[in-house]
């Protein structure tokens, strides 16, 4: 099936930047609250979502005004522990919960409330990963939240373990803390292998940051949504509805396909990848001559591409990745 000419990311509308995996002193990160969103409006940021380790928080009524907007929310755990001494974790799930729209906290079972803990699920020896995973996306649902699922190298997880769990919408592709920890922080890999199994998930880009000096772990990875205002309801609805892209760096001002031909509008890029699904060999990259940098890259489709996502990387290595596109729809 051809792609339908579309325009994602349209120049011209609102872009807000923000981080939605960030630790305080109400987990274990070293800033306090005001401390942390001090940092990252000074830093051009305009919402943050503080996603303490298995603890609800709600700071909006604290820090939101015209100009900077808090995500309530937290990050839930369930753990694979080697037997029941749990001195050795062998897998994990860790999943956020982020508030949801209107209509989604209106409609839910019963809300978190302010410093509500979430007890992690807990396993000894061996766990049906998909089951457990599909059942902690499930009680963050009910909650009113929308469902993330986190870091997948880092967490040691396999494939059968969470890709096909139903009830989250984003995968994090880009992890700044685990990139600086310990190299474990991409993850496209997993995207593209749900993508070419047909399932339709959304990446983000975060920091997961703790801020505790050992490395830098903060201001490195970021989502900029296209949205109509500023508040939590316009930009949780534009998460959902993949109005975004993520970054370490570059900019990505427009993409989409027309007459057959993808293109991509960005900042400065040494190189653009555009990423296919389907037969081997879909997609390709496009490299700029020496010594020069690409704002435009094109490539013509090949026919038969079921989706199709765009990499813009910088001369440093950084990378903006949009959001995939599909075949099938308009």
């Amino acid at each position: 099936m051809p792609f339908h000419d579309q325009v994602l990311l349209a120049p011209g509308s609102n872009r807000y930047k923000g981080n939605l995996h960030s630790h305080t002193t109400n987990s274990d990160g070293l800033l306090t609250p005001a401390e942390s969103v001090a940092a990252f409006r000074e830093r051009g940021y305009d919402f943050l979502c503080l996603s303490e380790h298995d603890l609800y928080t709600d700071l909006s009524g604290e820090f939101d005004d015209e100009g900077f907007v808090i995500l309530p929310g937290l990050e839930a755990s369930a753990y694979l522990y080697a037997d029941e001494t749990e001195t050795v974790r062998l897998r994990c799930h860790h999943m956020h919960g982020i508030l949801g729209t209107d209509e989604m906290v209106a409609a839910a079972e019963r809300r978190f409330s302010h410093l509500e803990r979430l007890e992690p699920l807990r396993f000894h020896g061996s766990w049906d990963g998909e089951a457990v995973a599909e059942r902690l996306a499930a009680e963050l649902a009910a909650r009113g939240c929308a469902v993330t699922y986190n870091h997948p190298i880092w967490s040691r997880v396999e494939p059968d373990d969470f890709c096909g769990a139903k009830g989250y919408f984003a995968l994090e592709i880009f992890n700044y803390d685990t990139v600086n920890e310990s190299g474990t922080g991409y993850d496209v890999t997993y995207w593209d292998l749900m993508l070419r199994r047909g399932r339709r998930v959304l990446g983000f880009a975060s920091d997961d940051n703790h801020n505790e000096g050992l490395f830098d772990d903060a201001f490195g990875g970021w989502v900029t949504v296209c949205a109509p205002e500023l508040t939590r309801d316009a930009v949780v609805r534009a998460l959902l509805a993949g109005d975004f892209y993520s970054s370490s760096g570059p900019e990505i001002c427009g993409w989409g396909v027309r007459d057959g031909v993808a293109w991509v509008e960005c900042s400065p890029c040494e190189r653009v990848n555009f990423v296919a699904g389907g037969p081997v060999n879909a997609g390709g990259t496009v490299i700029a001559p020496e010594g020069e940098l690409l704002e435009r890259a094109e490539f013509r489709l090949r026919g038969g591409e079921t989706y199709l996502r765009v990499e813009c990387v910088d001369a440093h290595g950084r990378t903006a990745w949009s959001n995939p596109a599909f075949a099938d729809e308009a």
